[in-house]
């Protein structure tokens, strides 16, 4: 697992998952009902159906987990964003306060 991904498991209170994904479960790490796949990029991420439908498949494998892309951009990990599925995000926004 990568250092930056470690620091960022760590920061967001997630477990991370044992080889990073390379063994029988698949992700980074789990967070809540989530299963978590960190992306590190200085300028840009570039984001395709198939490796979201891939993940998304190995979310629903793990405990039927939702898929979250944790995309942190900048040499300094300035900016952080989180990438789910609509219907989960209609979910969180509907159990809500906010308006």
């Amino acid at each position: 697992m990568k250092r930056d991904e470690k620091q960022e498991i760590k920061r967001d209170g997630a477990k991370a998952v044992k080889n990073s994904g390379r063994g029988m479960k698949k992700g980074d790490a789990q967070l809540n009902g989530f299963l978590l796949d960190y992306k590190h990029c200085a300028k840009s991420f570039t984001l395709s159906l198939k490796n979201w439908r891939k993940h998304a498949n190995d979310s629903w494998n793990d405990s039927r987990r939702y898929p979250c892309l944790s995309v942190v951009l900048g040499e300094d990990s300035e900016t952080k964003i989180a990438v789910i599925d609509w219907a989960v995000f209609i979910e969180l926004i509907e159990g809500s306060d906010y308006e």
